[in-house]
């Protein structure tokens, strides 16, 4: 695999294929709480957790399934670890990061959100050190369309329409630094959260909690 410089390919996800994804993607840039790029991007639900194994996935996973019964869903998938991948369906990528169209079936967390109803999932691989530059690029191909997306850093580099942090029943608060941007806490016993998905509404490409 040869090393390149944010090369986008020319597949059908990339930019100059799809009309809706434009270069400037569906960011506002402005000055946020969120910090890092600063970019607004309304029509993104983020998730993030208080730990490792706190159901992170498994929500996500419940909010596609529920909201691709009406919606176009992307999933999206940030990860600092790198796994092997087939050419075809990379995306972007350069030396520090890879963003792939996820297609395989099986047990990795965006294959999941695939197999939940997401229409289209990126996995992004990509070292700490280079998370901004990554998020700079990946705005670009982001589409209007609702976006569930599992990250611990994302919140640094942007302000989403919903940010939900996810931890155990009954357990302490550790990522404190999360509740600088006001996330909706969501408890997991085990077998259930104490969150209804069905009060997160979509519309004109906001996400928003109904009362």
């Amino acid at each position: 695999m040869g090393e390149m410089e944010n090369q986008v390919y020319n597949s059908p996800l990339a930019p100059e294929n799809i009309s809706r994804y434009t270069p400037s993607g569906t960011a506002t840039i402005l000055k946020a709480p969120f910090g890092g790029l600063g970019a607004s991007l309304p029509n993104l639900l983020l998730i993030a957790g208080n730990g490792r194994n706190v159901g992170k996935t498994t929500l996500a996973c419940k909010i596609i399934q529920h909201l691709s019964q009406k919606e176009k869903v992307l999933g999206l998938k940030i990860s600092p670890h790198f796994h092997s991948f087939n050419e075809a369906d990379v995306v972007i990528q350069s030396k520090h990061f890879i963003i792939i169209n996820e297609k395989l079936i099986n047990s990795k967390d965006s294959s999941l959100m695939l197999q939940s109803g997401a229409k289209l999932v990126y996995y992004v691989m990509v070292k700490p050190e280079y998370f901004k530059e990554a998020i700079e690029q990946l705005i670009r191909i982001l589409p209007n369309d609702p976006i569930i997306c599992e990250s611990g850093g994302l919140h640094e580099q942007v302000s989403p329409g919903l940010f939900l942090m996810v931890k155990r029943k009954g357990e302490e608060i550790v990522k404190t630094h999360l509740l600088q941007y006001s996330p909706t806490i969501v408890n997991n016993d085990g077998k259930n959260f104490d969150f209804d998905i069905r009060k997160i509404e979509f519309k004109n490409n906001k996400f928003s909690l109904k009362n």
